[in-house]
Order: structure tokens, then C-alpha cells, then sequence
């Protein structure tokens, strides 16, 4: 029998497998207690469909690929780095990696080559709660775990659709009303979500205005008497400012803005003021926004101005992908080093320096993903280097990411052929978990060790592996003398030794482990200048985009992202094809649009076509899933602008401005997708 963590969402849950390929909870982990969501049950049948096997490569990408070995893929590898400037190279990495693997990449890059021209699909999903989290806590990480929502009396889930998207949590919320009748759930979303359908309270917002709605939350607990003054005055800093910002939001306005009752933002306001212990959990609906560190400031503005951490709440951001937590404390995207250091800070960049023995880190962050795009047309950036993810379809503005792709020499580094496989010049066929071993970062910082339980895939080998064997081609066998992942581990967290991700006495043999402890602050002394928690002026900004509806994204329920290895399981498809698009009945009949009907989302010249299902979206919006890549049809991402958070620079992938067309009616024999 052996363990491992999910490779799915970010809550980490312990598996393992027995010897008859087997998959079920391991109740001994603390992220699951046993629990088990559908989509890990199908992984042993699917780990060998559609793999790459050996390394492809072709000069041009209108010839075709030929296999070549490791060594002459290493040889092109090398030649090309050598003959370009670090500043001409870029490296796509992914929140589905192992941590040893992240390491290595990282060092590869910033320590070896010397560049910071490296991001990670978390630019996609988390870069907006961990810039959040380091304004106002002075460092990253959720400040609880998942053992507070065991004695929690309100969850309030907000652009969030844990039903779904973190099952096994939600799972555990729903177990603890169960158990405490006065517990309460409440969730702001603008489409009736599953997580909505079995919430106690469902607010439905108009998209884009959660900063609004929150500040007005502010306003009322300020009005009400309801400010825990006392901790405010001991433990944080900017009260006033924020406060001055949240009234600029009376409930009569936010109403308005939002188009939700006034009573809604009552409800909540309350919920704060006279809870026993109330978490607040938050995902992509908050993040993928224009005004996404807004949002997230205005949220956690609620819990600092009614002392809502520790035994009373937390503001608990759930974490996209298996291990972007763990990417997190690696310091993968560009502004990063390990042990959430920054390449900004001098002293930061000294000690990498010192612990690597090397010099030169760059000093300032490297374009991020979006950014990449641009500088790739430009002819800046000539070889992109994409490590398990699927940029071809999860970017927004995908037609001016293809013609990128088309352009760049495009190294793609995956366990599966995906639809960027397509624009590669070169094919790296990597391990996935369970074919080598490492760990993982779980939403509540549990690391978790993956053991391995099968033999890599044809000539398949962990990516660690990869980028060591390479360095050492180049030169570089001194900073890469690693002959295992467990040499990597190792490294890894002596460079955590004394920082809040300190995980320096951890071994194999003692995970699954929570560093930082259940409580991130327990002494409410934060890493900040003065010590103190800060609120922040949340400022608001309308969303505008010309269109008749408002499109947001978001995840299928037996999928994961762009499906390549869920794609594979029937038990899995089922129920999720052919591609849809949710949409609000009175909006379809003003159109004349039947459910089952096909229909043409609209964006200028760009057109995706979508099924039509019916579902409680507030009128003027449709729901599309993002993960349905090219062999169904146009990806949703088409449609999406790429427009990011100024501070984040995450990208806007839940608003944009569509109109919709019917393009055939259904007959009724064909039935309903």
C-alpha cells in the first residue's frame, strides 16, 4: 500500500493505493480524514492514455516530430540556452509539480541562468490571495486550518464553489451544521452554484462588485457599534483609511451597485458582529478579477475590524491546484525565492546567493506569464520553456497566445500530449505523481510525502531529474549534485530554517506535517514593520466591458482544468458533454433560445460555440467551464480579455462582455445534453 496527495484540487487530501490498484481515502491524513471526492477513483485506469514516451523534436513546426534520446534532446537544450541571452529565455511552470520539482526549476533559473523570466500557472489562480495576504499580514499563507471549521458556527463562501471545486472541505462544512444546529452557510456568488444550492443563505451579486458589497459590510458594522475596537488598537494599523473607503458605501448604494437587497449586506454584517467563530473561504470569483486584491483586502478587512482570526475566524483563502502552496514557499512565480523570500529584498537575494553559492540574482521580477506573451510577439523572448500546464487553452486572449506559441521555440515538458503539444519544437516526457516521489503543499500548509507506486512511462523521468541532468551538461554539476529527490528535499528546507514556512525538522518519515502550526499568528504578532495586521482602503472599480452579458468561467465538476488526464475516463465525462453554457431562462426566452439549444458566444470577431443549459444565473450573465480544451471545440478562453490586477497582475478571467446568437435549435428527439 502506498500514500500520496491528491494531484487534484488544493486541499490535499491523503490517498493511497493498494495492490489491486485501488484508490481510496487515507483516514490517518488530516486533510480528508479518510474522505474521497469522485475524480482520484478513476486515476490508476487513465496514468497511461495518450502519453508522450519519449523526447519528440522538430526544427520546424511545420515538419513533423521525430523521437530522438535524452541525450541529444539535452544537446539542443544546452546549444539553445547557451546561444541566447537569459533575458531572451522563459520558463512556465505549474502548481501540479512537486515541490522538489519546483525547487530545481527555480534554481535552474534564477540561481544557475541567472534570470527571473519565470512564472507559474498560480498567476492564474493565487497570485491575487497571496498579494493580498502579504499586505495586510506581511507574509503568505492561510492564517488557520481546516481542524477550525470543526467548531465553527458560519462559513461564509464567497466566489467560491467548494461543492465542486473543493469537495472533500465543503464536505467537512456541511458534517460540522449537521452537528451544530445554530451553524450557518452563506454564499455570494452570481450563479446559483451547488455550493449556493445547499447554503442556509444564498446572496446573489452582480459580478465584478464584491469590493462594494464588502466595504458596505464595513460600513454597517461601523454604524451598528459592531468594531471590536480593542483588538483593532492592539494588533493592527489603518482602520481609519479603510473605513474612510468603506463609506463611501452605504447599504443604499451598494444595494444598487450590486443589485442585492439591503438586507443582504445586513445579514452579513451581523454574521461578523455576533458569530461565535466565522470563517470566510474564497477562491477564483474573488481572485480572477481587475479589483481582485481589492476584494481580498475588503474580506479580510471584515475579520481584522471584528477580531475575526484564530479561536474566533479566519479569512481562508482555498488554494487552486495540488500544490500551489508549496510553489509558494519554492517562490516559483517571478518576484520569488525560497522560503517566501523576495528577489526585491537585498537581504533576501544575499542569502540565496550565499546558500546556492552563487551571484548575480536579479533584483527585479520577471515579466509574468501574460506579460511573457507580449515580449514573445515582440521578438524579446525566444525560447518558452512550459512545464505541466496547458497554456494553449488556460490563458485568457488565447488567439494572441497561439500566435505566440507559433512564433517562440516552444519546449513543453509534460506526462500527456495537450493542446500545447502542438506549437512544441521539443517534447520532454516527464513522470506524473505516483510514477517518482516527493511533496506536497495542501490550502492549510499540510505537506504531505507522494510515494511512488509505478514505473515511469516509457523513458518518462521526474522533472527534477530533468533540469539537474541538463545543468550538469552545462557546467553546473557543483550548485546540482542531486541523486535523489529526497538530496532535494533536503536543500529545500535548510533554506526554510527560521522563516514563517520554516519546514527545517521535517523528514518523509514525519509528513503529513503542518508548519506554521493550526494557527499561522497564534500571538497576533504579524511579519510586518510594525508588527501589526493592516486593513487597507479597498477601492472599488466598476468592471465595464461592452456586451449583453456578463461571461464568468469557472471549473466542471468531474474535471480538472484542462482535462488531460480526467478527459480520459468516461465515469468522468459523463454528464459534462457536450460543452455548455449556463444561462438564466427569462434571458434565453427574450432571445428565443430553447435549453439544448446551440448557441454562438460572441466577441467581436472570436465566436465559441456552447450548449445551452438553464440554470439560476442572475440575469444578464452566463456561466461557461474553462477546461473544455481544442477537440471540443473553441476553448472558452478565447473570449477572455488579458487584462490584469495592477498588483497581482492576475489575470480577468471571470468577466467579460459577450453576446450570445442561437446557432441551431434542438430537436426534441435528441434529448438535453
Amino acid at each position: 500500500m502506498k500514500t500520496f496527495q491528491c494531484p487534484y484540487c488544493g486541499v490535499g487530501c491523503g490517498l493511497y493505493i493498494d495492490d489491486r490498484d485501488r484508490i481510496k481515502g487515507d483516514f490517518e491524513h488530516p486533510a480528508n480524514r479518510g474522505d474521497i471526492c469522485k475524480k482520484p477513483i478513476y486515476l490508476p485506469k487513465i496514468m497511461d492514455e495518450g502519453r508522450v514516451g519519449r523526447p519528440l523534436y522538430r526544427e520546424s513546426k511545420r515538419e513533423n516530430f521525430r523521437e530522438i534520446s535524452w541525450e541529444e534532446a539535452y544537446r539542443i537544450l544546452a546549444d539553445r540556452l547557451s546561444s541566447l541571452d537569459p533575458s531572451e529565455t522563459y520558463f512556465y511552470l505549474s502548481g501540479q509539480l512537486l515541490t522538489e520539482d519546483i525547487y530545481v526549476a527555480n534554481k535552474f533559473v534564477k540561481g544557475f541562468l541567472r534570470t527571473n523570466n519565470i512564472d507559474a500557472n498560480s498567476r492564474l489562480c493565487m497570485a491575487t490571495a497571496v498579494t493580498a495576504y502579504k499586505m495586510a499580514f506581511g507574509s503568505d499563507g492561510p492564517p488557520c486550518s481546516y481542524e477550525d471549521i470543526d467548531d465553527a458556527d458560519t462559513f461564509l463562501f464567497i466566489g467560491s464553489n467548494a461543492a465542486i471545486a473543493h469537495p472533500v472541505l465543503f464536505k467537512r462544512v456541511l458534517k460540522r451544521r449537521r452537528e451544530l444546529e445554530r451553524a450557518v452557510v452563506i454564499t455570494i456568488d452570481p450563479v446559483e452554484t451547488e455550493t449556493a444550492k445547499k447554503s442556509d443563505v444564498f446572496i446573489q451579486i452582480r459580478a465584478g462588485t464584491d469590493t462594494a458589497f464588502l466595504n458596505s459590510v464595513l460600513y454597517v458594522l461601523h454604524r451598528e457599534g459592531w468594531i471590536d475596537f480593542e483588538f483593532i488598537e492592539k494588533y493592527t494599523e489603518g482602520f481609519e483609511e479603510a473605513l474612510e473607503q468603506a463609506r463611501k458605501f452605504p447599504p443604499e448604494v451598494a444595494a444598487s451597485v450590486c443589485d442585492v437587497r439591503e438586507e443582504d449586506i445586513y445579514l452579513v454584517a451581523e454574521a461578523f458582529a455576533k458569530s461565535k467563530k466565522l470563517i470566510s473561504f474564497w477562491c477564483q470569483g474573488l481572485n480572477q478579477s481587475i479589483n481582485g486584491t481589492m476584494k481580498n483586502l475588503a474580506l479580510i478587512n471584515l475579520h481584522l475590524a471584528t477580531g475575526r482570526l484564530n479561536g474566533k475566524g479566519c479569512p481562508f483563502s482555498l488554494t487552486g491546484q495540488p500544490n500551489a502552496m508549496g510553489g509558494r514557499e519554492v517562490g516559483y512565480l517571478s518576484n520569488g525565492l525560497p522560503g517566501y523570500r523576495d528577489v526585491r529584498n537585498p537581504s533576501d537575494r544575499r542569502f540565496m546567493e550565499r546558500f546556492w553559492g552563487v551571484e548575480g540574482i536579479r533584483s527585479e521580477p520577471g515579466p509574468t506569464i501574460t506579460e511573457a506573451v507580449d515580449l514573445i510577439l515582440e521578438e524579446k523572448i525566444k525560447l518558452l520553456w512550459v512545464v505541466c500546464t496547458n497554456p494553449a487553452v488556460s490563458l485568457p486572449n488565447l488567439d494572441k497566445v497561439h500566435s505566440a506559441l507559433e512564433r517562440v521555440f516552444l519546449v513543453v515538458q509534460d506526462s500527456y500530449w495537450n493542446d500545447t503539444c502542438e506549437y512544441a519544437n521539443l517534447i520532454l516526457p516527464a513522470a506524473q505523481l505516483g510514477e517518482k516521489e516527493g511533496t506536497m503543499t495542501g490550502s492549510d500548509r499540510t505537506i504531505t510525502y507522494c510515494e511512488k507506486f509505478k514505473e515511469p512511462y516509457g523513458e518518462s523521468k521526474p522533472d527534477w531529474l530533468i533540469f539537474t541532468e541538463l545543468a550538469k551538461l552545462m557546467g553546473a554539476k557543483r550548485l546540482f549534485p542531486y541523486r535523489s529527490n529526497s538530496d532535494v528535499f533536503e536543500e529545500f528546507k535548510r533554506s526554510t530554517e527560521g522563516r514563517l514556512c520554516d519546514v527545517s525538522g521535517l523528514s518523509y518519515d514525519k509528513l503529513p506535517a503542518r508548519w506554521g502550526g493550526n494557527w499561522l499568528y497564534g500571538d497576533l504578532r504579524f511579519p510586518t514593520e510594525s508588527g501589526r495586521a493592516r486593513l487597507h482602503p479597498a477601492k472599488f472599480e466598476v468592471a465595464t466591458e461592452r456586451g449583453e452579458f456578463v461571461l464568468i468561467t469557472g471549473r466542471l465538476k468531474n474535471q480538472w482544468h484542462t482535462m488531460t488526464k480526467t478527459g480520459k475516463s468516461p465515469q468522468l465525462l459523463k454528464g459534462e458533454i457536450p460543452p455548455f453554457v449556463l444561462m438564466n431562462p427569462e434571458d434565453a426566452l427574450e432571445l428565443g433560445i430553447e435549453e439544448g439549444d446551440e448557441v454562438v458566444l460572441c466577441k467581436g470577431s472570436k465566436k465559441v460555440v456552447r450548449v445551452v443549459r438553464f440554470s439560476n444565473v442572475k440575469r444578464g450573465h452566463i456561466f461557461a467551464p474553462f477546461g473544455y480544451p481544442k477537440e471540443f471545440g473553441e476553448p472558452v478562453n478565447l473570449l477572455l480579455t488579458d487584462r490584469v490586477d495592477p498588483y497581482s497582475k492576475e489575470p480577468d478571467l471571470k468577466y467579460s462582455g459577450v453576446s450570445v446568437k442561437v446557432l441551431a435549435h434542438h430537436r426534441p428527439s435528441e434529448g438535453l445534453p
